[in-house]
C-alpha cells in the first residue's frame, strides 16, 4: 500500500471508529470497539482537501483558492440550499451526498464569499475541524510547503492560530514520515521546532509536547487522556493522536482505540490518529479495511494526488477539471 493510500485510508478507519462513540463516555465504550459503517464529515473534508490540491496543480492556480472552491463544493453536499460550482468526478459520488452533521464553524465560514486567512481571520475559533483534513498537504514538494498549506487551508474557516498551527503540524508530519521517511519522533522534534518559530503557536507547541512527555511516561493509558483535553480544539486533537499513535506505533488497532477512548471529539481524533498511523507505515488491519465506507474512493484519491503532485498528472483532467486564469 502506497504512503498516501495508507494515510487517507488511516484516516477513515479512525474516523469509523470513533464516529459511533463521538457523544459517549469512555466508561460506556464497548470493549472491543470497531468501526462503524460510515466515515463522518471528516473523511468528507480530506477528501476535498485533496481534490482542491489536485485541481491547483493541474491548472497551475494558487492552492488557496481552489482550496477553498473545493470545501465549497462539500458544503453543496450537506447544505442543499448552498449552490457554488459543482463539477468533477468526486462531487458525483453520491454517496458524499451524505449529511454528517459536520461542525458550524465550517458551515458558516464557508457560507462566506471571502475566506480568512493567517493574517486576515474571520473569527476566532479554534476548533479541530481544520487540522481533521488537513492531512492530504503533507504529500506537497517539501515540509515547509506541507506546513503552510495545511496552515492556509485550516485559515479558511479557522481563525484562531492554534486552529490553523495545529494543521500544519500535522501536515508536516504526513512530509516527514511518509515522504521523508523519518520517525514519528524525529518528525515531531522538527515540526515543534517550527511550531516554536510561529507566532502564536504556543498552545499547540505545549499541547504536543506534553502528548511525547505522557507517551514516554505512561504509555497506552487512557487515564493520561483526560489531562490532553478531548479534542473539540485543534491542539487537543493533535496532542491526543500524537500520544496515542506514539504509545502504540506498531500496532493500529490498539493506538487507534486508544485515541477514541475518551469524552469528547472520538471520530476528530481517530482521523488524525489513523492519518499518522498510515503515515508512518504502520499495518492497516485489513478487515477493518474490508467494511470501510467509500474506500475505493478513498484510495483513487490518494493516488490521483500523488500522480498530480509528483508522477503523471495525464488523464486526471477529466477526473479534476480545473481553468487556469487567462494570461
Amino acid at each position: 500500500m502506497t504512503a498516501a493510500r495508507a494515510t487517507l485510508l488511516g484516516g477513515a478507519l479512525g474516523d469509523a471508529l470513533g464516529e459511533p462513540v463521538e457523544f459517549l463516555s469512555r466508561a460506556a465504550m464497548p470493549a472491543d470497539l470497531r468501526p462503524g459503517p460510515h466515515i463522518s464529515d471528516d473523511t468528507q473534508m480530506m477528501l476535498f482537501t485533496a481534490e482542491g490540491l489536485i485541481r491547483a496543480r493541474l491548472g497551475g492556480l494558487p492552492w488557496r483558492g481552489e482550496l477553498f472552491a473545493a470545501y465549497r463544493r462539500w458544503l453543496l453536499t450537506q447544505d442543499r440550499e448552498f449552490f457554488d460550482a459543482a463539477d468533477g468526478w468526486l462531487l458525483s459520488q453520491r454517496e458524499l451526498w451524505a449529511q454528517r452533521a459536520p461542525g458550524l464553524t465550517c458551515l458558516s465560514a464557508l457560507r462566506r464569499d471571502e475566506p480568512g486567512t493567517v493574517d486576515e481571520p474571520r473569527n476566532n475559533s479554534k476548533g479541530c475541524g481544520g487540522v481533521m483534513r488537513a492531512a492530504p498537504a503533507g504529500f506537497l514538494a517539501d515540509p515547509g510547503t506541507a506546513y503552510r498549506v495545511g496552515c492556509d487551508l485550516a485559515a479558511l474557516t479557522h481563525g484562531h492560530p492554534s486552529g490553523w498551527v495545529a494543521a500544519g503540524a500535522l501536515a508536516m508530519t504526513v512530509h516527514l514520515t511518509a515522504v521523508v521517511g523519518l520517525s514519528l519522533p524525529a518528525a515531531l522534534s522538527q515540526v515543534a521546532d517550527r511550531i516554536a518559530a510561529t507566532a502564536g503557536g504556543e498552545e499547540v507547541l505545549a499541547a504536543l509536547l506534553a502528548a511525547v512527555r505522557a507517551a514516554s511516561d505512561r504509555p497506552g493509558d487512557p487515564g493520561v487522556l483526560a489531562g490532553l483535553g478531548e479534542g473539540w480544539v485543534a491542539e487537543e486533537t493533535l496532542a491526543i493522536s500524537v500520544y496515542s499513535v506514539l504509545s502504540h506505533p506498531t500496532e493500529a488497532r490498539a493506538a487507534l482505540r486508544l485515541a477514541v477512548a475518551h469524552d469528547g471529539d472520538s471520530d476528530s481524533t481517530g482521523a488524525v490518529a489513523g492519518n499518522l498511523l498510515g503515515a508512518c507505515g504502520t499495518e492497516l488491519p485489513a478487515d477493518w479495511l474490508a467494511g470501510l465506507e467509500l474506500a475505493g474512493v478513498i484510495g483513487r484519491v490518494a493516488e490521483d494526488l500523488v500522480a498530480a503532485l509528483h508522477g503523471s498528472p495525464q488523464g486526471l483532467v477529466l477526473r479534476y477539471p480545473s481553468y487556469p486564469q487567462a494570461g
